[in-house]
């Protein structure tokens, strides 16, 4: 069984952070690799940390030649069965992988210039927010996983800009680490979202703003979805038709989602769908402002997000992912998590509850992450979602 080990650590000397990170992962530095193996690890530090990333990468690099280090500066990370968001914190995860199972990339080392003995099966990457038509980057970086398995999130916290790891301290661009075959992993999303009503059409739309869905005004469906009172639903007077909306309901906001028309219907979950939110109403013409440019003919569902929904959905990716561990005899090595900044305590009522679900739906496991301003889905940027990721290999059972 190949070896995972994790770590975090939080101490306002960068030294001592990194002293502690290195201790709490083990000494496992005395200890030969299998000749069949190689040391990736994924290490991320909160944006208090961001001015001393070049130090703590030349030091980690000192004490620990055996390893490829990536990762950057997020807003927040996942540590050792904890949340740190605000304090100087590093958490780190140490993956021991086949020969020739991975890459990292980033600044002059492009993904197809290094990638992996068998070609690239999977990435995981860091995304810096200015990148301009970061969506085209995403599309072009695409072409090189046949899978389609990119997953990761856009970095970088207050802090501009938003630092890099990628055998060096870059930023601008994209960079991770390519995934060949022979390092297998499991992914799902979550959006942690629940439905208003069912699926509409986008009949007509310009720019930001939906005119009409299933051929009649957005608004006006809108406020049948949401069971407004029939004398609000036709008044021309917003202020009304504001509070007339159902607050309780709508306590954290009214989204929507949008897919490519003709995708599979939405089952549990929202799958492909984008969820960005409702930003504004015309009652004059009777059409939607959304933060998104949807097209014609796309599918839209209207949804809102809570703690119950966010909980169950969080809960079900992990149920997937045990289920299909289980039903190949799969072994879990080790997680990656990556998740809105606007989740987290913010979503789930208390620091490390997401971590808390995760480990009493899959077990304790080797676990990092950080918290995103963006997360990267394929060729598609999301927000509020999270990306769990499993590294496994083959066994007798599935823990």
């Amino acid at each position: 069984m190949r070896h995972f080990s994790h770590a975090s650590a939080s101490h306002a000397d960068w030294r001592q952070a990194v002293e502690l990170l290195l201790a709490r992962l083990g000494n496992d530095r005395g200890k030969s690799v299998p000749k069949d193996s190689r040391r990736l690890a994924f290490v991320y530090a909160t944006d208090p940390m961001a001015g001393r990333l070049e130090q703590v990468l030349e030091e980690l690099g000192r004490r620990r030649h055996d390893i490829d280090w990536v990762g950057a500066i997020a807003h927040g990370v996942y540590g050792v069965d904890a949340e740190f968001r605000e304090q100087p914190a590093l958490a780190a995860m140490v993956c021991e992988l086949p020969n020739d199972s991975f890459s990292v990339f980033g600044g002059r080392n492009r993904l197809e210039m290094v990638a992996p003995t068998g070609g690239v099966h999977a990435a995981i990457v860091h995304a810096d927010p200015a990148t301009p038509d970061l969506n085209e980057l995403l599309g072009d970086l695409l072409r090189h996983v046949p899978s389609g398995d990119v997953v990761g999130g856009v970095v970088g916290g207050d802090t501009e800009p938003a630092l890099q790891l990628a055998g060096d301290v870059i930023s601008g661009g994209v960079s991770g680490v390519a995934l060949g075959p022979q390092a297998r992993t499991l992914s799902r999303l979550t959006q942690g979202c629940s439905p208003l009503a069912g699926e509409h059409i986008v009949s007509s739309c310009s720019a930001q703003y939906i005119q009409t869905l299933d051929g009649r005004p957005a608004l006006d469906v809108l406020l049948d979805d949401l069971d407004v009172p029939a004398e609000a639903r036709s008044s021309r007077d917003g202020e009304e038709i504001l509070r007339a909306l159902p607050s309780e309901r709508l306590a954290r906001g009214l989204m929507i989602g949008l897919a490519p028309g003709g995708s599979t219907p939405r089952g549990i979950g929202f799958g492909d769908f984008r969820v960005r939110n409702v930003i504004g109403i015309d009652p004059t013409n009777r059409l939607l402002a959304v933060a998104a440019t949807p097209e014609p003919g796309e599918r839209a569902v209207f949804c809102t997000r809570d703690q119950k929904a966010a909980r169950a959905d969080l809960t079900r990716i992990c149920t997937e992912l045990r289920e299909e561990v289980e039903s190949e005899s799969l072994r879990i090595l080790g997680a990656h998590y990556v998740s809105c900044v606007a989740r987290g305590a913010h979503l789930f009522g208390a620091p490390g509850a997401e971590l808390d679900l995760i480990a009493h739906n899959l077990g304790k496991l080797p676990l990092v992450g950080f918290l995103a301003n963006a997360e990267i889905a394929g060729d598609r940027i999301y927000g509020y979602t999270g990306i769990l990721t499993l590294f496994v290999e083959a066994g007798e059972n599935g823990r």
